[in-house]
């Protein structure tokens, strides 16, 4: 089932990029900024995890992670007792969460065919450096 659902992954793909002659396709790998510690996840979605994130990995394909900016508002999630008093559920929250600067960073996905590294890191190292949306980190000098 396993082999079967990664040929069906890879295919997707792969039929996209084909068809539309596309170098590498670009997605964000989860709408959700990370969750806090030891707190409530979205609801619905294991580890803050959209099923589509884990497609690339599973189906074989070359994926980088390039840092496309900084959320620096959070809607946490919050527990809730269910209604019958037995667990707690997930429930989404509508109070903001303001962050420190520089805020969270998010990501976006350059995904590309199988034993194509090049390629999409060519096109990842040429998104960063134009876009210039990484900071590095207080305790790192800039690269």
């Amino acid at each position: 089932e396993r082999i079967m659902l990664r040929e069906l992954l890879r295919c997707t793909d792969m039929m996209v990029i084909l068809e539309n002659k596309l170098a590498a396709l670009v997605r964000i790998p989860t709408p959700f900024p990370p969750a806090l510690i030891g707190g409530a996840g979205q609801p619905g979605l294991p580890r803050n995890l959209t099923l589509e994130s884990l497609s690339g990995p599973n189906a074989g394909l070359t994926e980088v992670l390039i840092p496309a900016g900084y959320v620096s508002t959070a809607y946490d999630p919050m527990f809730t007792l269910s209604a019958d008093g037995r667990r707690y559920d997930y429930t989404p929250s509508d109070k903001p969460t303001p962050l420190a600067e520089p805020g969270l960073p998010f990501s976006l996905v350059f995904r590309a065919g199988p034993a194509k590294e090049d390629v999409v890191l060519q096109i990842a190292s040429a998104y960063e450096n134009a876009s210039r949306r990484r900071i590095p980190p207080p305790a790192f000098p800039p690269l």
